[in-house]
């Protein structure tokens, strides 16, 4: 390297520690610059740690096996292990060396001890899972689990320690370590149960029922049922039509009220929630999966297609690996802190999941009384309080004493007024990792759905297809059954309203080998409107609908699909919702003398296909609309009933209400005297074309006073973006804001408004007897110097996939792990 050459390279060095240090968030204290710019053991060693890989043999001490590993071009891993022990060695080994950062931030998120290294502003964090008991569940799951699955965690964690010790002694830990001034402690086993429980957090963890109380609380229980039904009024596309089981139905009391010292305290905790990470609360419900039939495949053979959505960060939440040991192939993703995969193929089957969306949390409202301090009122006894202790580290300041008090539901999330605790089945004792290990090993649906038996939280749907044709879907989790009226409501916690049961295994979700020849879900509700359980409500995440049907639409038109065509579809921006209301929109004005700019729009939209593309001025005009015509519609309710909607919660009134989108729809198409288009108070009756009408005025408005009034620059990607964040919140560390297609509600999945930082974090086909493909949005390094830090980024715009299967791609370079002697 020449000078010049060498002077940049330090010089973006420099730059690259100096932003990371100003713009990371929640930095409490910078360590001193001197021993951070030291080129061989500060900040500045980020540099040997991007270089790629080159061939080398290295000895490790108590290695339990050779394995070899050969790095594709894409920094994808290929191991061939002696054993299957080696290979859970290697697995933390591998993911350690690549991504050590991130799973420490993970365990550090999940045990609430972010505060410790980044400072007072992740203390709220700290306190909701102390409060949430994620390390308590860590526990719990370990000890359950069997002895063979323990000694796997224990194996995976000597690998992550060894790691940790080669890049300890040859000064080579991530950037991020120095940069905050603290060493990672060695990796446990309870260390992975807590990535479980991180990711068991974020698909499945809601307060809906704050929510839902809060909206009886101020529009009342039968406006908010109105508003916010059990089951959606619009068509759904449901994936198992049973037949089912009766089962007897417990009356919805119509009588609810929420008094106001709890409205006050749930309103305190609804706001709290805002400030918590993105993880902390399950906040939207977009992911896909499906699987064609062998008769139904252009190749004879079963396809099976996932796109799992997530929040998109660099670095990526996914790494990928292929695996080989003696009784075991896999290929696939795991989350970097565990040892084996969550979606992927082994020699006979492959899978992938999506969320049920079933309501898991329940809340108990508990009564506390002066004269009995220290006690709750449980079946008209009073029983005392359960305490549990903490203390809570922060950099630079004070530790913090936090005492939990905890109730037979649950502990108490409250802070403030009413006491208020939480049952969430993500953090009851579960053997999920058990189950995993069981569909790794099982080569046909039989063993496949015995593995799933066990599995408790969070409810997946679970898509399958194997080697011989056969196709597969079942939600598999726990659903308690409760004797409750309203259980989506916080309920009375000295009242009988508790679990009393759970449906039945062979009753819950499934369906293999349909006639149909397809199996699809995309977060829909998955029974059909007389299915005798109570799963959720349309206020609980189930989507609203509208990738199911687009999904369902393709795969019922299509013959002989290809992989092709399944790679077009998880790649579609059709947006269905539009398909069914922009002809009715168009309608609207018929006979209606329109302004230019009005005419124009409307003759822009009936000539279009409904495709969210990134030029496409129809669908900034749509998306526009949609959003002003639910504001138009529900937005006067809520202001005039003061409904709360904290930033970012599911109160806000926008087209990302996944229940409201529906009622509109609903009303639109199938009752267009609907009360609701009247603003309450007004006595001139107010229909749905008249709402439409003027939002599509407002909209106009909009695009024209953002970009003018030449409507060809209204492009889509002018208005529509998507980033993937960095960890650190480094913005110079992010990629994007990017101009992009697609929105909430398309099956490329952009989740969000008009900035999207969560969708298709890896999209995945698997064709049986033909060559696989897979992509994710990400690298699979976290050094943003490494040329694998956002290599696949392009790739997954652009629609383009990576080969992906059990066979090795062309290496360019190949690491020998043995044991030391």
């Amino acid at each position: 390297m020449n000078r010049r050459g060498l002077l940049g390279t330090i010089t973006v060095l420099i730059a690259l520690v100096v932003l990371v240090v100003v713009q990371t968030k929640g930095i409490a204290s910078v360590p001193p610059l001197g021993a951070t710019l030291d080129p061989a053991t500060g900040a500045l060693s980020i540099g040997s740690r991007a270089r790629l890989p080159r061939s080398a043999t290295i000895p490790i001490a108590h290695m339990p096996g050779v394995v070899t590993v050969s790095y594709s071009a894409q920094g994808i891993p290929d191991l061939h292990a002696t054993n299957q022990s080696a290979l859970w060695f290697a697995m933390g080994y591998l993911e350690a060396r690549n991504r050590l950062f991130e799973m420490d931030l993970i365990r550090r998120e999940a045990a609430g001890e972010l505060a410790a290294v980044l400072g007072s502003s992740y203390l709220a964090s700290d306190l909701f899972e102390l409060r949430l008991g994620l390390m308590r569940t860590a526990k719990a799951n370990f000890a359950a689990l069997p002895a063979t699955d323990r000694k796997v965690l224990e194996i995976f964690s000597n690998g992550v320690n060894a790691a940790r010790s080669y890049d300890m002694g040859h000064h080579q830990l991530p950037v991020e370590f120095r940069l905050l001034n603290y060493t990672p402690a060695p990796w446990t086993p309870i260390d992975s149960m807590l990535v479980q429980g991180y990711l068991t957090q974020t698909l499945d963890y809601s307060q809906n029922p704050v929510d839902y109380s809060i909206l009886v609380g101020h529009l009342g229980y039968q406006r908010t049922m109105d508003l916010f039904p059990v089951i959606a009024r619009n068509p759904q596309s449901p994936y198992d039509l049973g037949p089912y089981h009766s089962q007897h139905h417990i009356p919805i009391d119509p009588s609810t009220t929420v008094s106001p010292g709890l409205l006050a305290s749930l309103q305190a905790i609804a706001q709290a929630s805002t400030k918590l990470p993105d993880t902390a609360i399950h906040s939207f419900s977009n992911s896909n999966n499906w699987a064609i039939s062998g008769s139904k495949s252009s190749t004879g053979n079963a396809i099976v297609a996932g796109d799992p959505h997530l929040n998109q960060t660099l670095p990526a939440v996914w790494y990928w690996v292929n695996a080989h040991a003696p009784g075991i192939s896999f290929a696939g993703v795991t989350v970097p802190g565990l040892p084996i995969i969550l979606i992927g193929r082994n020699q006979s089957i492959a899978w992938s999941e999506t969320d049920v969306e079933n309501q898991s949390t329940f809340f108990y409202q508990v009564t506390t009384n002066k004269a009995h301090p220290g006690d709750y009122l449980l079946h008209g006894a009073w029983v005392p309080f359960g305490h549990i202790t903490y203390t809570v580290k922060v950099k630079g300041q004070p530790a913090q004493h936090l005492v939990i008090d905890t109730t037979a539901d649950g502990p108490i999330i409250s802070v403030h007024g009413v006491k208020v605790a939480v049952y969430w089945l993500g953090a009851q004792v579960s053997k999920d990792f058990a189950s995993l290990m069981g569909v790794l090993h099982a080569s046909n649906w039989t063993q496949f759905k015995a593995a799933l038996s066990s599995w408790r939280a969070p409810s997946q749907n679970f898509v399958f297809g194997d080697r011989h044709g056969n196709i597969g879907l079942i939600s598999a989790g726990y659903y308690p059954i409760l004797s409750a009226r309203d259980p989506w409501l916080v309920m009375n916690g000295n009242s009988g309203d508790r679990i009393v049961g759970s449906i039945p295994y062979r009753e819950i979700p499934q369906s293999y080998d349909p006639k149909s020849g397809f199996v699809f879900s995309a977060n829909q509700r998955p029974v059909a409107a007389n299915y005798p359980y109570y799963l959720g409500t349309s206020f609980n995440f189930f989507s609203n609908g509208y990738r199911a049907d687009e999904i369902h639409a393709v795969l019922s038109a299509t013959s002989k699909i290809t992989p092709a065509d399944v790679a077009h579809l998880q790649n579609s921006v059709t947006d269905y919702l539009a398909t069914q209301l922009v002809p009715w929109l168009v309608r609207q004005f018929n006979g209606v003398h329109e302004p230019p700019a009005v005419a124009a729009a409307l003759h822009t939209l009936s000539h279009w296909n409904a495709r969210m593309g990134a030029s496409s001025t129809a669908a900034s005009i749509w998306w526009t609309f949609l959003g002003d015509e639910i504001h138009d519609t529900f937005g006067p309710w809520f202001a005039r009933y003061r409904v709360p909607q904290p930033t970012g919660s599911s109160l806000v009134v926008n087209q990302l209400s996944a229940p409201l989108v529906e009622d509109l729809q609903y009303m639109d198409l199938s009752q267009p005297s609907s009360p609701f288009f009247t603003p309450p108070g007004d006595a001139h009756k107010v229909t749905a074309g008249t709402v439409a009408r003027e939002a599509l005025g407002q909209a106009i408005a909009t695009l024209t006073h953002k970009f003018g009034s030449s409507q060809q620059s209204w492009r889509w990607d002018r208005l529509h973006f998507r980033e993937f964040p960095s960890l650190s919140g480094a913005a110079g560390l992010s990629y994007g804001p990017r101009g992009s297609s697609g929105d909430a509600w398309t099956v490329d999945a952009a989740d969000g408004n008009l900035l999207s930082e969560a969708g298709p974090s890896w999209r995945m086909i698997v064709a049986f007897g033909d060559r696989g493909y897979a992509i994710y949005p990400g690298g699979q390094s976290e050094n943003p110097l490494s040329p694998w830090y956002q290599n696949q980024i392009p790739d997954w715009f652009s629609g383009r996939y990576l080969p992906f299967g059990l066979g090795a791609q062309p290496g360019i370079a190949t690491w020998t792990l043995e044991p030391r002697s």
